[in-house]
């Protein structure tokens, strides 16, 4: 799998923020759709970081008030994987554990904040999160 290269440069030369901001915004969108059990208790102000490695770039995000917002703090969990591997957990065409084990992703910090995060992505199913995503980019993306 490849990502299209417009895709990596335009990741690559933004600052974080707005790939911050669109993320937090889809998953407040589609919350209650995809967790409507959860209340998220367990990562109140708690700083998560997503990087991908392939690219040299990620984000970061948190927890409060109950909601999602981008964040510049410290992260107390960072996972580390490949852009097209989290693309395959987010599609389920991969769980977590296979890409943990085959050390495609990686888990840094708060052991127990990042088991819990790493459970809920293999629980989700992130379809409803694309059907935000624009057509024209969710074709490019099926990579």
């Amino acid at each position: 799998m490849k990502i299209p290269k417009p895709i990596v440069r335009i990741l690559q030369i933004l600052p974080e923020a707005p790939p911050a901001f669109a993320v937090v915004t889809a998953l407040n969108l589609v919350r209650g759709q995809l967790w409507p059990e959860e209340d998220f208790a367990w990562l109140e102000g708690k700083t998560v970081r997503l990087e991908a490695v392939d690219i040299g770039c990620g984000l970061s995000y948190t927890f409060t008030a109950g909601k999602f917002m981008a964040s510049q703090k410290a992260p107390d969990v960072t996972f580390r994987a490949c852009l097209a591997d989290y693309w395959v957990i987010a599609r389920r065409q991969e769980d977590p554990d296979t890409l943990f084990f085959q050390r495609r992703l990686t888990i840094e910090g708060d052991t127990e904040l990042g088991l819990t995060l790493k459970n809920l992505m293999d629980a989700t199913d992130f379809e409803l999160l694309f059907a935000h995503i624009p057509a024209p980019l969710r074709t490019r993306l099926s990579f």
